[in-house]
């Protein structure tokens, strides 16, 4: 932690330093920038590949009960709270959480570890869909029975683009040539992307989410036209209710709009903190994003559930089978359907498609980069407050970052990685997402302020707009609905972790989330979870023990609690960033 070991009179005059640079941070071009970056970092990979798969393993439409209901009570307003925070202190993580409660702020370490961590599957996945992005400029598409010796298209996807090996088999660490070379191409490109600016960046963003929503329009215009598409829909929409009684189901609903709106992750604080102070749409914003990147999953899974049913029906198999295929789920049901467009066209399309794929994945790619970029120059500044953040140093920290997670994604790269992947996706998204949620609800609801949470809420929203605010029923989700719902999903999900029914004995005796060699799980799955966790309690332990306590002052933000300096230079640099009410007057 930052401050950690600094006495309370440090603390307040070193953030004075870090913040008062806030004025010279980079800004959003325009609003519909803004909005789409963080449509594009909310609306990635994760609509069109894990939400299907989640869906078809936890019993269909029982998991979209458990997501809504998650989205309601817990994601939407998180973010809502983190976009509204994030714009007020005009910081990253560690230094909006270090201005609201110093003691705890070792949270968004939590974040930095589960980013980095995800960040680097992530890419490796991306990796895959360039590869049938290359192959499907052929004439034929490889994986098409008559070229593929009448294989299936997860026998392509298994055997020839992952070449897939069990733990435990001959060769199984081996890195893949083109998986090595598909996420360097990954990496290659988001740095390319992000050496550019927030300008370029918010630029890039509205092709980047715009075109994806029009080919999945297509594809599902296809998709429903199949055989067998209202078998699959059917197995979408109906709840098998017995998975709701389920603790994993739920933990898998939370994390999943959490990992796909990303709140606790510290994105949207990050992406908030690039606008003027003045901004006001704050809100509007937030509405727009979350009910498109709910919107964007829920229609995608019409899309990949019909061409399940098709699947299904194809093959002779019960529908929740074809549905539980695990995360290779949509490389193989849009593969398949790819292979079905008319007249010689499924090329032309397949290469529309695994480029729209890229496109949803880059964009959350260069969010959780930029989120990256943002703690480290936060870092850089709270450390040496006089220097300055130039583009060749932002372009330095941006490669730094890309290269050091590319190495360490090659170990996705070898034929036992998409294990790997399956392993890290399983743990750490949940319980570390989960419990930066509680973390934060609690630290915002009973250690910031609710009243004062509700009251930022309100100087964020238009004039207009500030009467219909419930004020009562935002306190009540903050202070109970909340955290409790989160802390009830956790424990119960960490019950079924480890007396669980879906846990199966590895080769060793031992029962293990998959069946997986339990060196592998406690390393890459509870290893990413338990060490940031075990580390920001000694964080907080610490900070406690040496006295750290929240500024009282901070030049950068004037809160109504806080009495500015009388000074001619405190004074001077309060008129400069003080915050605009609604009304026309200032903090």
């Amino acid at each position: 932690m930052a401050v950690a070991g600094a006495t309370p009179q440090d603390v307040g005059v070193e953030l004075g330093k870090q913040v008062s640079t806030a004025s010279e941070r980079p800004k959003w071009g325009s609003r519909g920038q803004f909005i789409m970056v963080l449509m594009g970092y909310a609306i990635g990979l994760g609509n069109i590949w894990r939400f299907p798969y989640m869906c078809g393993k936890y019993g269909g439409g029982a998991f979209m009960i458990a997501y809504l209901v998650s989205l309601f009570c817990i994601a939407a307003p998180l973010f809502v709270f983190e976009t509204v925070l994030g714009h007020k202190y005009q910081l990253g993580p560690v230094g909006t959480f270090t201005n609201m409660y110093a003691p705890w702020a070792g949270v968004a370490y939590v974040s930095i570890i589960m980013t980095c961590v995800i960040l680097t599957y992530y890419q490796a996945l991306l990796g895959w869909a360039v590869i049938y992005f290359v192959q499907s400029f052929a004439a034929k598409l490889p994986w098409h029975p008559d070229e593929c010796g009448g294989c299936t298209t997860g026998d392509y996807f298994g055997q020839t683009v992952l070449n897939a090996a069990s733990f435990g088999d001959e060769g199984g660490w081996d890195v893949q040539g083109k998986l090595f070379l598909a996420l360097m191409a990954v990496w290659f490109v988001t740095w390319l992307a992000l050496i550019g600016g927030k300008n370029v960046l918010g630029k890039i963003a509205y092709f980047t989410v715009l075109f994806p929503v029009l080919l999945l329009v297509i594809i599902f215009c296809k998709a429903v036209t199949l055989e067998g598409a209202s078998d699959g829909v059917a197995y979408y929409i109906t709840p098998d209710m017995s998975h709701l009684t389920k603790a994993n189901t739920w933990s898998a609903a939370a994390s999943q709009i959490l990992f796909s709106l990303s709140p606790a992750m510290g994105t949207a604080i990050a992406m908030s903190s690039y606008h003027e102070r003045t901004y006001d749409r704050i809100l509007q914003d937030n509405l727009v994003v979350i009910c498109c990147n709910s919107g964007f999953s829920i229609f995608g899974g019409f899309a990949v559930f019909s061409i399940v049913g098709y699947l299904a029906e194809q093959r002779g198999l019960p529908v929740e089978q074809v549905a539980s295929a695990g995360t290779g789920l949509a490389f193989d049901v849009f593969a398949e359907v790819l292979t079905l467009f008319p007249g010689g066209s499924s090329p032309f399309f397949s290469v529309c498609f695994f480029f729209m794929l890229l496109l949803l994945g880059l964009d959350s790619a260069f969010a959780f980069v930029e989120t990256l970029q943002t703690y480290v120059v936060d870092f850089i500044q709270h450390k040496r407050p006089d220097l300055e953040i130039t583009p060749k140093m932002n372009m330095m920290i941006v490669s730094a970052l890309a290269f050091g997670l590319f190495l360490i994604g090659i170990v996705y790269t070898t034929r036992v990685g998409s294990n790997l992947l399956d392993i890290a996706d399983h743990f750490c998204p949940t319980y570390c997402l989960l419990f930066v949620a509680l973390v934060e609800y609690v630290l915002i609801a009973w250690k910031y302020g609710a009243e004062k949470m509700i009251q930022d809420i309100q100087n964020c929203a238009p004039p207009q707009w500030q009467q219909y605010i419930p004020a009562k029923a935002i306190a009540i989700q903050m202070k109970f609905i909340g955290p409790i719902g989160i802390a009830f999903i956790m424990l119960m999900a960490l019950i079924d972790e480890f007396d669980g029914d879906s846990l199966q004995a590895n080769s060793s005796g031992w029962k293990t989330y998959g069946g997986y060699p339990t060196g592998v799980t406690i390393v890459l799955g509870w290893g990413p979870v338990v060490l940031p966790v075990g580390f920001f309690f000694f964080s907080v332990i610490r900070a406690h023990m040496t006295g750290v306590t929240t500024p009282e002052f901070n030049p950068a933000v004037l809160d109504e609690d806080r009495k500015p300096n009388t000074s001619q230079t405190a004074s001077t640099k309060a008129d400069d960033n003080a915050t605009p009410r609604p009304d026309g007057s200032s903090d």
